[in-house]
């Protein structure tokens, strides 16, 4: 028997005892992994719009997702809205012609977004990272009719606002 242990390397069999050393490097190394993706996943998502109560956006087939945040306008069936504020009546989808400028614009939401203007102006002033933002999101009711929309965008690109995206929901 003495020869035979000699065979197979002499070896005595150890005794296991149950501890286990955790390698933090390689777990820390593992967690920032999974933060970085997860903050990655987080910021690449579309925009979150909520249209208010009974506005119905169109439906659309080919649609992009929105990952900038922009100046939101609605138009709905009792009014406009900029950024959730009330700015102008509207009947039944329609502006009254008191609601109107020569122009062809909306003095209410002119003035709306003048302000919106000065704001970003004065946060481009004292942040260099920061730009005048061109951008701008319309959620319009399906049923609101063009003549109501091309004060709206009028307006809109009196301002400066040349990036112009609708808010549809995608079949």
């Amino acid at each position: 028997m003495h020869g035979r242990r000699k065979l197979f390397g002499g070896r005595k069999k150890r005794r296991e005892t149950g501890e286990m050393s955790l390698q933090i490097t390689s777990m820390a190394d593992i967690f920032t992994i999974l933060l970085v993706f997860l903050l990655k996943g987080l910021s690449s998502d579309a925009l979150q719009i909520s249209p208010s109560n009974g506005t119905q956006l169109p439906n659309g087939i080919n649609t992009v997702a929105l990952n900038e945040p922009a100046i939101q306008v609605e138009v709905s069936k009792d009014g406009i809205l900029v950024e959730k504020d009330f700015v102008s009546a509207l009947q039944d989808y329609h502006l009254s012609a008191k609601e109107m400028s020569r122009d062809g614009t909306i003095p209410s939401l002119n003035e709306r977004l003048d302000k919106e203007r000065a704001r970003q102006k004065l946060i481009a002033q004292s942040n260099d990272t920061v730009k005048i933002d061109s951008r701008a999101i319309i959620l319009s009711d399906q049923k609101v009719p063009f003549a109501t929309m091309k004060p709206v965008l009028r307006s809109l690109a009196a301002h400066g606002y040349s990036d112009i995206k609708f808010a549809v929901v995608k079949e």
